[in-house]
């Protein structure tokens, strides 16, 4: 027999990270003597103090975040069933790319089941090994994949993917354009440059109230922070950079810290809550939730046909979330709304639902959505498109002058 035949070929995971290939080995190693964590771990960094963090202080960290104990249950059920990335560091230990949750778990399962016999089940970890030439680039590639990409327990809160969005795009590690970090992730440019200028207004947030807890506050508001930096009327005086801005940000960053918006979609009202000085004393003067009970009063004040519609998309958008069920009449009724608005000529009109639905269709693709279109698809849309502008051209007193 030839040498070969008495060494097994090595097992290796093939996978795309970008637009390249690699051969990942595949390995299992201690959990406590041959792997370290991350402090750079972009869903530690809102939760850590200044300074490099130890191990303990990483580990207690994670067995805080969302999803820990459902992922210790399941790997104390049924073990560690993905593999976890890691990279050739100091000596013959391993950095932990991605997978410290799973780690923490196997190191917590492993205490709590020492001198018993299932001890040595959660001492090893199922790794895949990144080359140790794995680049900055490609490893900010490989966590957008599958963090932003992923979904479930791996997926990245939107305060963490903004941040990772603005560092790898105008921060201190910046190495890609806002397109190309896009294309990684799978998300159109608008979406990605939405998130990034919303964090920019949370950076601004975590500076004005300047302790060891601003990145935690700033993660827990984040939705709120997001809906007053684009609120209507508002958010672009609120993020100016006036003397008017800086002052609103200072009573705007109070009310946050104090608790004032009860859910984020209190912060929709900012410019009517500013427009009546009533209002405004009140919110500034920080009592717990006044804005959610003023935005009640608003909605309960909207007594025309907008902003009963309004009010109406605001009900079902909650009930969706609770994922209540809705009987057939209700059903058959919003089904009647809806055809009875497409089927009207003069106000709204079939076309504009459908053209505002398509809009958003667009700027929402995913790129597996973009990669499933055929040729056949494209090129009806490229017609459809030419034709439209044609049209424009010829009719639109806008497009036209």
């Amino acid at each position: 027999m030839s040498e070969k035949q008495f060494n097994p070929v090595p097992n290796y995971y093939r996978e795309h990270i970008g637009g390249t290939e690699y051969q990942l080995p595949a390995d299992e190693l201690d959990v406590f003597d041959d792997v370290h964590l991350w402090s750079d771990n972009p869903r530690l960094i809102p939760y850590l103090t200044e300074g490099i963090p130890s191990e303990d202080e990483m580990e207690a960290t994670l067995m805080r975040t969302n999803g820990y104990d459902a992922l210790r249950k399941s790997i104390d059920d049924l073990g560690q069933l993905e593999p976890i990335y890691v990279w050739p560091s100091e000596g013959h230990r391993y950095l932990v790319i991605e997978g410290a949750t799973r780690v923490t778990v196997l190191r917590d399962l492993s205490r709590r089941y020492e001198g018993k016999p299932n001890q040595s089940r959660y001492r090893r970890v199922k790794v895949k090994v990144l080359p140790p030439n794995f680049s900055e680039r490609e490893n900010a590639v490989l966590l957008a994949q599958i963090h932003v990409r992923g979904s479930g327990v791996r997926n990245w809160g939107r305060y963490v993917q903004a941040m990772f969005i603005y560092e790898k795009v105008e921060g201190d590690s910046a190495l890609f354009s806002l397109t190309e970090l896009a294309s990684h992730m799978g998300k159109s440019t608008s979406w990605a440059s939405r998130l990034r200028d919303a964090y920019k207004f949370a950076k601004q947030f975590v500076e004005f109230v300047d302790d060891d807890d601003a990145q935690r506050l700033a993660l827990n508001h984040f939705s709120t922070l997001e809906e007053i930096s684009k609120a209507t009327g508002f958010g672009a005086k609120v993020k100016a950079n006036t003397a008017e801005g800086e002052q609103l940000r200072g009573e705007v960053f109070e009310m946050v810290r104090h608790d004032v918006f009860k859910e984020y979609r209190d912060a929709r009202h900012m410019a009517q809550y500013r427009e009546d000085p009533e209002k405004w004393e009140v919110l500034k003067s920080h009592e717990r939730h006044a804005a959610h009970n003023i935005a009640n009063q608003l909605r309960a004040g909207q007594t025309g046909i907008n902003g009963k519609i309004s009010g109406l998309h605001g009900q079902l958008e909650r009930a969706l979330e609770r994922d209540e069920e809705f009987d057939d009449e209700v059903v058959d009724e919003l089904q009647r709304c809806v055809d009875l608005l497409a089927s009207r000529p003069a106000g709204v009109g079939a076309f504009r639902l459908h053209l505002r639905q398509f809009t958003l269709g667009l700027q929402s693709a995913s790129l597996k959505d973009v990669k499933s279109i055929t040729r056949d698809e494209y090129k009806d849309l490229q017609e459809g498109l030419e034709d439209f502008e044609h049209r424009l051209q010829r009719y639109s007193p806008w497009r036209s002058s």
